[in-house]
């Protein structure tokens, strides 16, 4: 999943230059790397005079522009660990057009074997978020269309989307719905070998 979040980093000349640690200090709400490290439980390290820390990322961001780096502070790196059973996973992403263009809606969504789910909005919330409550409702039990609508109906509860330059807050919420369904149906047929090639684009 990582390598189809990268492809929708801004410009080529961008994603030769810029890095995650870059990305994730910015603590912009439509960051890509946001949802990705969010589902993977990352975690940020980091250095100064006063020694070292390592954060966990759901206390990595605090709000929009706004991190736990404290002054004086260097991030020397992040982790991303991998799950050990088998997993896949899908990144939907929404901008206002093909090409460099930040997230209106982004949708990270992580399933492992034995029906469990992680699920991580961005762009529509003042930071990145994971479902809780949408995990809840998923992890354990098969997915069909029943229960995916359940889920879907919960998200107004998960997210809060504004209105802004680049969308309305109803089309935000609109999306996240679409993108959300397609996406999880994406994730669990990419764990069986079957479904849309990574990269290939849901909207």
């Amino acid at each position: 999943m990582g390598m189809e979040i990268s492809k929708t980093v801004g410009s080529v000349g961008v994603r030769n230059r810029a890095t995650l640690v870059g990305n994730i200090c910015s603590g912009v709400p439509c960051m890509d790397s946001g949802p990705l490290l969010r589902v993977y439980n990352g975690e940020v390290a980091t250095i100064s005079k006063n020694g070292e820390r390592n954060i966990p990322v759901e206390d990595w961001f605090i709000s929009p522009k706004q991190t736990a780096l404290k002054p004086g502070e260097f991030v020397t790196s992040v982790s991303i660990p991998f799950p050990k059973e088998k997993h896949a996973g899908c990144y939907v992403k929404l901008g206002r057009y093909s090409g460099e263009d930040l997230a209106q809606v982004s949708v990270a969504i992580l399933v492992l074997e034995n029906d469990n789910f992680r699920i991580s909005f961005g762009a529509v919330a003042p930071v990145p978020i994971r479902a809780g409550k949408i995990e809840n409702l998923l992890n354990g039990n098969a997915l069909d269309d029943s229960i995916i609508e359940k889920a879907v109906k919960l998200i107004h509860t998960e997210i809060k989307p504004i209105t802004d330059i680049r969308a309305s807050k109803e089309y935000r919420m609109h999306m996240a719905k679409v993108m959300f369904e397609r996406g999880i149906k994406a994730a669990v047929e990419r764990l069986y070998g079957k479904g849309p090639e990574y990269g290939t684009s849901l909207i």
